[in-house]
């Protein structure tokens, strides 16, 4: 559901700020990269595969919310108060819960193990919560 939901949420929020299509597209793309690769961490049975694409799917997120804040960004600083506003929430929003996830996957079962399935599955969920409803 990541490869629907969050190209979405960056869409939503280039709208917001009034980001070109090419911005939103780019954006956009490097979040299907990010998507991709963290699902192929996860299907790896190698662990140094496994590793390896986290690593380049964590590469990519980092990507995407720098890209979020400079680029986005600097289209925002154009809009009213109230949008700006409103865009700095919801960009903090993802900042923080997006960067989460990579170390809810590296402490869970996919990662090291530190956490068990349904402490797993917890984090997710909220994070889940969080991220995709808390924006909305």
């Amino acid at each position: 559901d990541w490869l629907f939901t969050t190209p979405l949420l960056l869409l939503d929020i280039g709208l917001l700020a009034g980001a070109s299509n090419r911005d939103m597209a780019t954006l956009v793309g490097i979040d299907a990269f990010m998507i991709v690769t963290g699902l192929a961490a996860a299907l790896m049975k190698i662990p140094v595969a496994r590793y390896a694409f986290w690593t380049i799917s964590t590469i990519a997120m980092l990507f995407v919310l720098y890209y979020l804040v400079v680029v986005v960004g600097e289209a925002a600083s154009d809009a009213g108060a109230d949008t700006q506003s409103t865009f700095s929430t919801l960009r903090n929003i993802i900042l923080v819960s997006w960067a989460i996830y990579p170390v809810a996957w590296l402490v869970g079962t996919e990662g090291f193990g530190l956490v068990g399935l349904f402490g797993e599955t917890l984090i997710f969920m909220v994070l889940d919560l969080f991220a995709k409803i808390g924006f909305g």
